[in-house]
């Protein structure tokens, strides 16, 4: 494995480091632009994801990287893919390979892979068809909710928002994604699945709609240096709404203890922001700029907590577990 031609005891250095600062408590976006201003070099922040979140140790594959991947039997493939009209990609996810990989499986085994045609008039896919019909869009679709002003907290942080899809992809925290699926149906009306990628290790949810990328695009610009609290959760007069939309984003970007909440990012305009709206909750907190170039916000003191737990809370059930003894 190549990380942009750096020597091995380079890239053992930068993973070192990488992993210090996620001890610290920092995102994998501020961890990236830490090791870029550094190290000056350009290692993805993919990965630096795939060091943090699926303990994948610089060239510690290198005795089994060449190693192709175990073949389930033709008995298994037979009953998965003719049988139960079971699509390749769905069977990709399950073995953790590409569409690609089991399409050849098919090929090796003389099992006939099904045509475009044939694959769109299975069982499986007219279901999954089926349920992409978005309801007719009505005023109630374009308004805020608790529910939308969660998937908005969510996206300015772990989130990913393109102009066609959604994607989220968490290691732990299985109670997280599943309140992310539960917030997409309720505002939108479509139930999008989350699924174990075993490769990886992780939960994902991909919801591919142009229609809800296009509504939720309406409250502003996502990403590491661009997020902003929307103005109607910010300047709006709904007060749960804005306690909605900080749970997703401390779910996402917070972290707790006994005696602190944190929160951390390199946008320090998403983050004064953020202090603000916690202040016009009444939950005092403090934010400091660090010399690494990133922003900490931070939340102390026994009333403030309870305030937090009581007003805002975590979904996340480790989190919200270091709150428990505020009664």
């Amino acid at each position: 494995m190549v990380y942009n031609h750096l020597p091995k005891e380079k890239v053992l250095e930068i993973y070192g480091f990488v992993m210090d600062k996620r001890k610290e408590g920092l995102g994998q976006r501020s961890i990236c632009r830490l090791v870029k201003k550094k190290f000056e070099n350009g290692i993805s922040e993919n990965t630096i994801s795939s060091w943090i979140f699926y303990g994948r140790k610089p060239f510690g594959s290198e005795k089994t990287q060449f190693k192709s991947l175990p073949k389930p039997p033709k008995e298994e493939l037979w009953e998965s893919y003719i049988n139960q009209k079971q699509s390749a990609q769905k069977l990709a996810r399950k073995y953790g390979v590409s569409t690609s990989i089991v399409i050849n499986w098919l090929k090796n085994y003389s099992i006939k892979p099904r045509t475009h045609l044939e694959s769109m008039n299975t069982c499986h896919i007219r279901s999954e068809l089926s349920e992409q019909k978005i309801r007719r869009p009505t005023k109630e679709f374009f308004k805020m909710s608790k529910e939308k002003a969660y998937l908005l907290g969510v996206l300015c942080g772990d989130g990913c928002l393109c102009h066609d899809s959604i994607k989220l992809e968490i290691k732990y925290d299985k109670e997280f994604i599943k309140e992310f699926s539960r917030c997409l149906k309720e505002v939108y009306g479509l139930d999008y699945k989350y699924y174990y990628y075993p490769r990886r290790d992780s939960l994902v949810l991909y919801a591919s709609s142009k229609i809800i990328c296009k509504d939720l695009s309406r409250y502003g610009k996502f990403g590491t240096f661009k997020w902003k609290i929307p103005k109607e959760i910010l300047n709006g007069p709904n007060e749960k709404f804005a306690c909605s939309f900080l749970r997703g984003l401390f779910d996402s970007e917070g972290s707790a203890s006994r005696y602190v909440v944190r929160m951390s990012s390199a946008n320090k305009t998403g983050i004064t922001l953020t202090g603000k709206l916690l202040s016009r909750l009444k939950i005092k907190n403090k934010i400091i700029a660090t010399k690494e170039g990133y922003y900490a916000l931070y939340i102390t003191k026994r009333e403030r907590l309870k305030s937090f737990k009581e007003k805002i809370g975590f979904t996340i059930k480790r989190k919200s577990k270091e709150l428990e003894y505020l009664k």
